[in-house]
C-alpha cells in the first residue's frame, strides 16, 4: 500500500512539473507549483494580487439610521482589512470585533456587510460577510477571514432584487468614499459599529 501511494505521487509529481521529490529519510516531501494561467491576477498570476487595500476603523460614533446618529453599540470597535481584486471580482476579509455585544441580528443573510453610501446617510447593503467568531481565549474578540468572489448576494430583497445583484467589486475602487462597513447587534439594530471605506 506504502509503495503504490509513493508510486502514485511519483507519478503526479512528473504529471504536473512539480519541483523534485524527496523521499530521503523515511518522509516524503513534494513541492508542488500549480499554474492557474488566469488572466487579471498581475504578471506572476498572484492568486492574492490585489489591486487594492483598505483598512477601516469601525466605532460606534459613525453608526447612523437614514441620517440621524444612533451612537451605535458603545464601547465596540471594529478592524476591518480588505484586499480587492477587481479584475477576478474578488474581495478578501480580515475582520476583527472587540467587545461585541448581544446577537448578530440583520434582514440580510449575515449581520457583517458593505453598504453603499456615503459618510453620514445609511444605504442597502452589497456584500455579506460571514459574522466573525470567538477565535482565541478572549470573548471579547471576535473574528472572521476569508475571501469571496462574485456574483455577490446579500439575503436581502429590495425592489424585487437582491441588494447585491449586479455589484461588482471595482465600483469600490472607483468610488471607495461611496462605501462603508458595518456590523449589526440585537442591541444595536441599525448597527454596532460602521467604518467608511475612504
Amino acid at each position: 500500500m506504502k509503495t503504490s501511494i509513493i508510486t502514485s505521487l511519483v507519478a503526479l509529481a512528473i504529471s504536473v512539473g512539480a519541483a523534485p521529490l524527496d523521499i530521503s529519510g523515511g518522509k516524503l516531501s513534494l513541492q508542488l507549483n500549480i499554474d492557474l494561467n488566469q488572466a487579471g491576477f498581475g504578471g506572476n498570476n498572484d492568486l492574492f494580487h490585489f489591486t487594492s487595500t483598505h483598512f477601516i476603523h469601525a466605532a460606534p460614533e459613525f453608526v447612523v439610521n437614514g441620517t440621524t446618529p444612533t451612537g451605535g453599540l458603545a464601547g465596540a470597535l471594529g478592524l476591518f482589512n480588505f484586499g480587492i481584486n477587481s479584475h477576478a471580482n474578488m474581495i478578501c476579509y480580515n475582520i476583527t470585533l472587540h467587545n461585541f455585544q448581544g446577537d448578530f441580528s440583520s434582514p440580510a443573510s449575515s449581520a457583517t456587510h458593505i453598504h453603499e453610501a456615503a459618510v453620514g446617510a445609511s444605504g442597502p447593503p452589497r456584500i455579506s460577510f460571514p459574522n466573525p467568531v470567538r477565535f482565541n481565549d478572549d470573548p471579547a474578540v471576535l473574528r472572521s477571514v476569508g475571501c469571496l468572489t462574485g456574483p455577490f448576494a446579500t439575503g436581502l430583497v429590495m425592489e424585487g432584487k437582491d441588494t447585491g445583484e449586479g455589484f461588482h467589486i471595482s465600483q469600490i475602487e472607483k468610488n471607495p468614499a461611496g462605501f462603508f462597513a458595518d456590523t449589526h447587534s440585537s442591541l444595536a439594530l441599525p448597527g454596532a459599529v460602521r467604518g467608511q471605506i475612504a
